[in-house]
C-alpha cells in the first residue's frame, strides 16, 4: 500500500514511469498533510476552540490518508477497463460499461477528498484567531496544502466526469466540484487573513 511506504519511496513511486501513483494520490496526500499541520497547530494552541479543532482535524486526517490508495486503485480500474477486449459487440458493451463504472469511481474519490478537505479548512477557520502565534506559519502552510490538494483533486474530478455518458451524474459531479472549489479558496483566504492579523498584532 502507498500509505505504508517510506516517504522517500512514495516520492520515487510518483516519479516512476508508471500510471499510479499520480496526481490524485498526491492530491489526497497533500490534503492529509495539510490536515496534519492544522492538527499540530491546534494542539499547541490554548482554548476550547483550538482543542475542538484538534480533534476534528485528527479525525479528518485519518479519513484522508486511505484515500491516497483509493485514488490509485480507482485509476487502475480505469486503465484496466480501457484495456478490455473489444472484438465483438458483446465485448464492446462490457468494455463500455466497465469504463463508465470505473470513471464514476475515479471521479467520486477525488470529490470525497475535496469534501473532507473543506471540513478541515472550516476547522482551521474556527481556531485560527486563537492559534499560538509561534505556530501561525504552520497554520498557513496547512491551509495552503489543503487548497493545493483540493485544486489537484478538482482536476481529477473534472477529467473523469467528462468521460461519463450519464449526463445527470456528470452534471452532479461538476456542480459539486465547482461549489467545493470556490468554498475551499474562500476558506483559505479567511485562514490567511487571520494569520496576517496575528502576525501584525505580534509586532505591536
Amino acid at each position: 500500500m502507498l500509505v505504508d511506504m517510506k516517504l522517500s519511496d512514495f516520492i520515487e513511486a510518483v516519479a516512476a514511469k508508471t500510471p499510479t501513483p499520480g496526481g490524485g494520490a498526491v492530491a489526497a496526500a497533500a490534503c492529509a498533510l495539510g490536515a496534519a499541520l492544522g492538527t499540530m497547530a491546534a494542539r499547541f494552541s490554548a482554548g476550547p476552540e483550538a482543542q475542538h479543532a484538534a480533534g476534528v482535524l485528527e479525525e479528518l486526517k485519518s479519513t484522508l490518508v486511505p484515500l491516497v490508495d483509493q485514488d490509485a486503485q480507482a485509476y487502475n480500474l480505469v486503465s484496466a477497463a480501457y484495456g478490455l477486449p473489444k472484438g465483438n459487440d458483446d465485448e464492446k458493451k462490457r468494455r463500455k460499461e466497465a469504463i463508465q463504472n470505473a470513471l464514476k469511481e475515479a471521479a467520486e474519490v477525488p470529490l470525497k477528498v475535496m469534501m473532507i478537505s473543506q471540513r478541515a479548512l472550516e476547522a482551521l477557520v474556527e481556531f485560527a484567531p486563537h492559534c499560538n502565534k509561534n505556530l501561525i506559519s504552520d497554520l498557513a502552510s496547512g491551509s495552503l496544502m489543503l487548497s493545493a490538494g483540493v485544486e489537484g483533486a478538482s482536476h481529477n474530478v473534472r477529467i473523469n466526469a467528462s468521460g461519463l455518458v450519464d449526463k445527470t451524474h456528470r452534471e452532479r459531479l461538476e456542480t459539486e466540484d465547482r461549489r467545493l472549489f470556490a468554498r475551499t479558496f474562500e476558506l483559505r483566504a479567511r485562514v490567511l487573513g487571520e494569520v496576517e492579523t496575528l502576525r501584525q498584532s505580534d509586532k505591536k
